[in-house]
């Protein structure tokens, strides 16, 4: 892969990242939004060719999502920016980062916060008329 730290800039330019609030030199990695009821985890390497990729939401959107990613190896074009590419094999269009608001799609059900300081709200109720996101530590203590 290129520069790690090159592929995370363009990560924080060009996708809506959602964790770590203030990324530094040492986060490896980023939560980005995929949608309204989903999110990814982004991984880079300076050992990999290509970015690590799980989606977390409801299982009938992340489930297809994780495996069209489960191709990244093969399609990643190194030449390409990495929305670019995360598109493209993915099949979507992500959320631009101006675009998706914390309006409330991706709040905590238990506690109603988008970030209780710690974690992201990414448990996901599996159920498609639910699709409610849940912090681990507020489920834990419920």
């Amino acid at each position: 892969m290129n520069e790690p730290w090159r592929v995370l800039d363009d990560i924080d330019r060009t996708l809506q990242v959602l964790q770590p609030q203030h990324p530094r030199r040492s986060d490896l990695w980023r939560r980005v939004a995929v949608g309204d009821l989903a999110n990814a985890l982004i991984e880079v390497s300076p050992d990999r060719y290509h970015p690590k990729l799980v989606v977390y939401g409801p299982a009938s959107i992340a489930g297809p999502l994780n495996n069209r990613a489960k191709d990244m190896r093969i399609e990643w074009n190194s030449s390409r920016g990495v929305k670019d590419n995360l598109e493209d094999i993915l099949g979507i269009k992500l959320p631009e980062p101006s675009v998706y608001q914390q309006d409330g799609k991706i709040k905590c059900g238990i506690c109603l916060a988008f970030d209780d300081g710690a974690e992201i709200a990414d448990q996901v109720c599996t159920s498609d008329q639910c699709a409610q996101s849940f912090h681990r530590q507020c489920l834990i203590q419920v």
